[in-house]
């Protein structure tokens, strides 16, 4: 279907590639998959960023005016990340959007008629938000039509394995290495920990471990001290580096 979905899950826990999913999944996956997060803009530029703007409407302005991302995805899909940013004075526009489905760019009064798909994503929750009065209630209802929650990594531990072998797999290609997997006593260290940083703090482990690697294997000494208190944790790196001064001198 093409319903507006709010996904929502903790900081780590790869939102985004759920986004992906359904686009990939639905029948818009041949047209764009456009994608903007709210935190990386300020809140001058988010009306700008999202329905356009003609030519010169504002100092500053390209001169042949632009593309909102809701014209960028026409036909496709919008992913909207920390949806719970977005400015209340803006909150209302893009409730507009959802209930009529067009827009109108900066500095034009016509209506632009648009086909988009709307998928959000949170790490608060909205529902308190909604009690505070920083977030439309309106608004968190049209975009909840479909919820999906993406539970934290130490919810899931049983998917700490396979995905730590994905990640070694993306390494080797990379890389163009051949390291062959983890050992069975680096993946109960990496089972015992409570992940805050969830699934990318994992790949970041990963990254850390493969970086130190003294074999084909990932073992439990390769792993980041915190992961494992009371062993040596990453001293082959230690020994790298102290080997590298040696030579050096």
């Amino acid at each position: 279907t093409s319903s507006t979905v709010l996904i929502t899950g903790e900081t780590g826990t790869g939102k985004e590639l759920v986004a992906h999913s359904i686009h990939d999944l639905s029948k818009r996956r041949s047209n764009k998959f456009v994608k903007l997060n709210i935190t990386n803009l300020p809140p001058s530029l988010i009306e700008s960023e999202l329905f356009g703007y003609e030519a010169g409407s504002f100092t500053g302005a390209v001169k042949s005016g632009k593309k909102g991302r809701f014209e960028e995805a026409d036909n496709g899909t919008l992913f909207i990340d920390e949806i719970e940013t977005l400015p209340l004075e803006m909150q209302p526009k893009l409730l507009r959007v959802l209930q009529e489905r067009e827009i109108e760019r900066i500095g034009n009064n016509e209506s632009i008629q648009i086909n988009v798909r709307i998928i959000s994503a949170t790490n608060e929750k909205l529902e308190e938000l909604v009690k505070e009065r920083k977030f439309r209630k309106d608004l968190f209802y049209r975009l909840e039509v479909v919820r999906i929650n993406v539970p934290s990594l130490r919810e899931r531990k049983e998917d700490i394995r396979l995905l730590a072998e994905h990640f070694i797999r993306e390494y080797n290609m990379t890389l163009g290495t051949n390291v062959t997997g983890i050992t069975d006593a680096a993946v109960v260290k990496l089972e015992s920990y409570d992940w805050p940083g969830n699934v990318r703090e994992l790949q970041n482990v990963i990254s850390s471990a493969y970086a130190t690697c003294d074999s084909y294997v990932i073992e439990e000494m390769d792993l980041p001290g915190r992961l494992v208190s009371g062993t040596a944790g990453n001293s082959v790196s230690q020994m790298k580096l102290s080997e590298m001064m040696n030579l050096h001198e």
